[in-house]
């Protein structure tokens, strides 16, 4: 009996110590438990806060400036350039600060695990027959959380698209800046050189202007001796008209002078005809290309031939052909003998309109052919 009961006692003290370790091995679950429960609890609670509460009001960016895409070219200098549709898909709202941030309503129903019947005991599921976390106040609340959470992922992942959509729009306003400021280079340097080159042109137009000044002075000393040589001419004309005038009396006086017989015609009327020799007989010293009269210096030779050494024959009626000096080969003319001055041993001849080729001048010959 004492056997059967000293075995009792060991197996009793075992099992009190079996039962002590247990004891102690579960209140070390349970204290991980309760701190696993408060640790997720907490972080539950403050990772619920990094959400925005809201959803950002929806706002319009269309008013923003939008980027021109045209080329920079003259034909699109005066039109409407086309301009880039960035701004109308832009989420303008997202750059605003978050107004609020999430907050679990009921931080207490995170240790609300199981949902309870009218009992508050855990209801059973019917299929596992094991309590039933599904629809609990943690389950619910952590619903909550999730669903904050993947708002907050679709708005993260919207604005990496923008952002996408911004570096590429950043980049083609990086070159379209870059092609400008290098056109902008090359319209600096041309610009820098058409003001060179205007530079000059103003130094030219100066100087230019400074020769029509000039100019106009002289113009205006030519005016004043223009006007001077006008008097002059007018002057000349006048004194001209006059000669011209004595000329027409004195060729009228002579042939009244011939006509009454001291020279040109006999008796009958007939021109005598002398025996003349071929030659030079003369040269022109005074000449009247309007009027067609010149006066030639006979030859001394030429003189005797015509009326004889002592004048006695009459003027006989004889042409002299015209030539420039030591030109006989080209007659300009056919002068006709009118009128003779035997002291001065010149001739008043008429020059002959029909055989005219040039102008008579005064030096040309006249002279005789067979």
């Amino acid at each position: 009996m004492n056997m059967l009961l000293r075995i009792l006692v060991i197996v009793t003290l075992i099992v009190n110590g079996v039962a002590l370790w247990f004891s102690t091995e579960l209140y070390k679950k349970r204290e991980l438990l309760k701190d696993r429960n408060d640790l997720f609890r907490d972080f539950a609670v403050e990772i619920a806060q990094t959400f925005e509460a809201a959803e950002p009001e929806a706002r319009s960016a269309a008013d923003k400036e939008a980027r021109d895409i045209s080329e920079v070219s003259l034909a699109t200098a005066d039109i409407t350039p086309d301009t880039s549709d960035f701004w109308e898909s832009y989420h303008i709202e997202y750059e605003d600060p978050a107004a609020a941030f999430y907050q679990i309503p009921d931080v207490a129903a995170l240790d609300e695990v199981y949902t309870l019947d009218a009992e508050g005991k855990p209801k059973l599921n019917n299929r596992t027959g094991k309590p039933d976390p599904a629809g609990s106040p943690l389950d619910l609340s952590l619903q909550d959380v999730v669903k904050m959470a993947e708002a907050q992922r679709d708005r993260l992942t919207t604005v990496r698209g923008q952002l996408t959509k911004l570096r590429e729009e950043y980049e083609a306003t990086v070159a379209d800046l870059n092609q400008v400021k290098k056109q902008g280079r090359e319209s600096l340097k041309t610009i820098a050189a058409r003001d060179e080159t205007i530079a000059g042109l103003e130094a030219d137009k100066s100087r230019l202007e400074g020769e029509v000044a000039d100019r106009d002075a002289q113009i205006e000393t030519l005016e004043g001796e223009k006007q001077s040589l006008q008097a002059d001419l007018d002057k000349a004309t006048e004194e001209r008209d006059a000669l011209a005038d004595e000329v027409e009396n004195l060729k009228k006086t002579l042939e009244e002078i011939a006509t009454g017989g001291q020279g040109g015609a006999n008796a009958d009327g007939m021109a005598a005809i002398a025996n003349v020799t071929a030659g030079v007989k003369g040269t022109v010293v005074r000449v009247d290309n309007a009027y067609n009269f010149a006066i030639v210096k006979l030859t001394p030779e030429a003189l005797v031939e015509l009326i004889g050494e002592e004048g006695e024959r009459p003027l006989p009626e004889a042409d002299f052909l015209v030539s420039r000096p030591g030109k006989q080969d080209t007659i300009i003319g056919k002068v006709r003998l009118r009128t003779i001055t035997k002291d001065a041993g010149v001739i008043v001849c008429d020059i002959l309109a029909d055989w005219k080729q040039a102008d008579v001048q005064e030096g040309d010959e006249v002279f005789y052919l067979d």
